[in-house]
């Protein structure tokens, strides 16, 4: 039996040579780190709790030239880290980090270049080092920054951006409150709100954005409509937090009960030869995935059949706005998958790909990723969820029998299943079974169920 590697076997120790509590739950800490971590910037450590449990921030310095690694860090109720680096870490301790990582980095930039950051909270701070590499290139053509939070205090960087503004006529920067004091000169509102009044195209720009998982999926659907190839201009980092899982479990899903569903858009069904030229990229798409070592190991023990079945009809129901579509959504369908923003983005490029290869236009393309981005909030997530059903939540194994609330699909003969009727559902696929099938003797390697 190969056993996992221990966290604290990867990791290094570093100086906390600096600790400044920018307000009771906000506290910038410098490190002193071994030489060996070269962070690229817009790059994050993970930070080892004494008792091993680990926790990414993102890196705002550029420690080739700042020496120390910055972290920015929130203290999150019901968060164990944070509360540890906020409240009880002190200069002269030593904390255990591990290597640099992840692919929030703007690589690959022509010359002439624009570019657009947009964070909300402590998400500015892996844009910080991402601006300032930017701006010691005498070829970047712009550099727009938009900070968002609930209020004022929320902006702790202003008055440093607002200086680096002043001193560089290249860089534009904006602070936006959600809930704005009478009299403050900041904008009001949420950067959502403001990105298109002042950036009413973004073509030829790249975006970053970090911050709240929402705000990620918002400004990345925004982006699609003003411009943004997401496969090649989009690079997101939605930050997840203890207290989202802890106590924001009925925010969260009012939030996304609340979101407004995407437009429908029946010319692009249209241009799609209602449906044929989506059929064939699907296909292709399927083909590729199921051989890709990334994206296969998420299709094991289902058809590409039945995944170009689904996929198509669910995105017809989009696109021409139906409301016909009977399978899971997407946050049911995914509960079980740890998927990274960069893992979503890749799939974007290998459904880009096989678009561009069946002769689709890039303003079609981006129309047809705002469908795609509208769901990145109920796909991306560190670790698995639990599914619901009826409203209720539901164990992450085994199979249960239930009563159906809404009109379903059975997994194994494909028949409609009408609400009322019992179902009996793989709590770790999802799949979900009508009377007659799990009643019915199932054939060798099958998962589902015998009835009990």
């Amino acid at each position: 039996m190969i056993d996992q590697p221990n966290p604290t076997h990867l990791s290094r120790g570093a100086l906390v040579a600096e600790k400044l509590v920018i307000r009771p739950d906000l506290a910038v800490i410098r490190l002193e780190v071994s030489p060996e971590f070269r962070p690229i910037p817009g790059q994050h450590i993970a930070v080892v709790h004494p008792d091993g449990e680990r926790r990414p921030y993102s890196i705002a310095s550029r420690p080739e030239h700042d020496y120390f690694f910055e972290l920015h860090v929130r203290r999150i109720d019901g968060g164990k880290v944070s509360r540890w680096l906020v409240d009880e870490v002190s200069p002269g301790d030593t904390v255990r980090i591990q290597p640099p990582a992840g692919g929030f980095i703007n690589r690959d930039s022509p010359d002439g270049q624009k570019l657009l950051l947009i964070a909300t909270g402590t998400g500015l701070a892996p844009l910080l080092p991402i601006l300032q590499e930017a701006l010691e290139r005498n070829s970047t053509a712009g550099i727009w920054l938009f900070h968002g939070g609930r209020h004022r205090r929320d902006l702790y960087a202003d008055d440093r951006l607002r200086r680096l503004a002043v001193q560089d006529d290249r860089f534009h920067y904006f602070g936006c409150c959600s809930r704005q004091a009478p009299g403050d000169p900041l904008l009001s509102g949420r950067v959502t709100e403001w990105i298109e009044h002042f950036l009413p195209g973004l073509s030829g720009f790249k975006v970053f954005v970090a911050g709240h998982p929402e705000m990620v999926a918002d400004v990345s659907t925004l982006c699609s409509t003003l411009g943004v190839d997401p496969a090649v201009g989009l690079i997101t980092d939605a930050f997840e937090f203890d207290h989202a899982r802890v106590n924001d479990t009925w925010e969260k899903s009012t939030i996304r009960m609340n979101r407004s569903a995407p437009t429908p858009d029946p010319e692009l069904w249209g241009q799609l030869g209602n449906g044929a030229i989506l059929q064939e990229v699907l296909r292709d798409f399927y083909e590729l995935a199921f051989e890709d070592e990334r994206l296969g190991p998420f299709f094991a023990g289902v058809t590409q059949q039945r995944l170009r079945e689904k996929q198509y009809s669910f995105l017809r129901s989009l696109m021409l706005g139906t409301r016909d579509y009977l399978g899971q959504r997407p946050r049911n369908a995914h509960h079980w998958m740890v998927i990274s923003d960069d893992l979503f983005d890749y799939r974007l490029e290998r459904m880009t790909e096989c678009m561009r290869a069946h002769g689709i236009s890039e303003p079609l393309i981006r129309r047809w990723h705002a469908f795609e981005e509208f769901f990145r909030a109920d796909i991306v997530k560190h670790q698995p969820i639990a599914r619901t059903l009826n409203g209720q939540p539901l164990r992450l194994d085994g199979f249960e029998d239930m009563t159906l609330d809404e009109g379903s699909l059975c997994d194994a003969c494909n028949q409609g299943i009408d609400a009322g009727s019992p179902v009996r559902v793989n709590l770790r696929l999802g799949t979900v079974y009508c009377h007659p099938c799990f009643n019915r003797e199932p054939g060798p390697g099958s998962d589902r169920p015998e009835a009990e």
